[in-house]
């Protein structure tokens, strides 16, 4: 079987599991109406986003104001008094951090509760996803040359992991027996979860990111975040800084992605080329030294997670019975057998 075959055949299944899904109890999450103008905000340079554009948005959804009031008056932001107005919040946060911490909480919230799986809990999940955005917003900066949308960048970075949610939630002991078995033989969680449902996260991910009609540069990037030389051409830069930003959010300690060892930055598409401009590894180890203390700074007052020393998942990854039950529908195999 040729890569380009195989990658179809996981295409199809993504596309089945999505089908699965649709068919299923579990409802996909509705882009609420002001998604779009949110993110549409997000892919602008910062200079072009006009701040009552913003303020209307945020405005309009009493959650989500809720929520950058709080983050104004955390401990990392906090001044001297309290503010209590969204434009007294984000003079004391900056624009750029507050549309950040927006897209964060919108995305969030959107998803139901994600069931009791060891070693893959919503709140650590969506703060390495907040690592990994904030990494891959940095890298795509027009000084280091890669020729990316920072916005684009940023939304792939938060967004690369919502399959992960959506067999957590919808395939628990499935799920579980893959984080479990990452912990034990030291895995990216991708490997194993392809293994397990015959296609990737990653593409997962991508299939919903476009039900939700996210751009198809940020679901082609999210698709080939883990493997950016197969990439169209055209989109490999960003799949290819989505890739790196996970290692860097893997190093930061800072949450997990359901790993059950930390992804190095050697292992990288980018880590291998020699002609980029961000090739130099001088360039490199200063970047991230500079995105790392970044995430550090600010990760608890923003996420609720404080950085700890990486570590790979733990004992309490193991599988408990009354946690999560075994799929009745024989789905995968019935699935994976089509493509064997």
């Amino acid at each position: 079987m040729t890569t380009e075959e195989k990658r179809q055949g996981e295409e199809t299944i993504a596309n089945a599991i999505a089908l699965d899904i649709l068919n299923s109890k579990f409802e996909i999450p509705p882009m609420p109406a002001n998604g779009p103008k949110l993110m549409s905000l997000t892919k602008k340079p910062i200079h072009e986003i006009k701040v009552d554009d913003f303020v209307n948005i945020i405005n309009s959804d009493p959650g989500l104001l809720s929520m950058i009031l709080q983050l104004a008056n955390s401990v990392y932001f906090k001044g001297v008094s309290e503010v209590y107005s969204l434009r007294s919040a984000i003079a004391r946060i900056g624009l750029e951090e507050t549309i950040n911490a927006a897209n964060l909480y919108f995305f969030r919230r959107m998803f139901p509760k994600i069931p009791d799986i060891k070693g893959f809990q919503a709140q650590e999940y969506w703060a390495f996803s907040w690592a990994c955005a904030n990494a891959a917003r940095r890298l795509g900066h027009p000084n280091l040359g890669m020729n990316a949308n920072s916005g684009e960048l940023y939304i792939s970075g938060l967004l690369h992991g919502i399959g992960k949610l959506i067999l957590a939630i919808q395939y628990p002991y499935e799920f579980s027996k893959c984080i479990q078995t990452a912990d034990r033989l030291k895995l990216p969680i991708h490997n194993v979860a392809l293994d397990e449902f015959g296609t990737s996260d990653t593409h997962i991910a991508s299939t919903l990111l476009g039900i939700w009609h996210i751009p198809s540069r940020v679901c082609t990037g999210v698709e080939f975040c883990q493997n950016p030389d197969q990439a169209p051409e055209e989109d490999r830069n960003l799949a290819a800084l989505t890739q790196f930003a996970y290692a860097i959010a893997s190093m930061s300690g800072i949450g997990t992605g359901g790993d059950g060892c930390i992804t190095p930055l050697e292992s990288t598409w980018i880590a291998r080329q020699s002609g980029l401009p961000f090739s130099k590894k001088e360039i490199q180890d200063a970047v991230v030294k500079e995105i790392q203390a970044s995430l550090v700074e600010k990760s608890e007052s923003i996420t609720g997670v404080a950085p700890k020393k990486q570590e790979t998942v733990s004992e309490s990854a193991k599988l408990k019975p009354n946690e999560a039950k075994p799929s009745k529908t024989g789905f995968f195999a019935w699935i994976r057998s089509l493509f064997r």
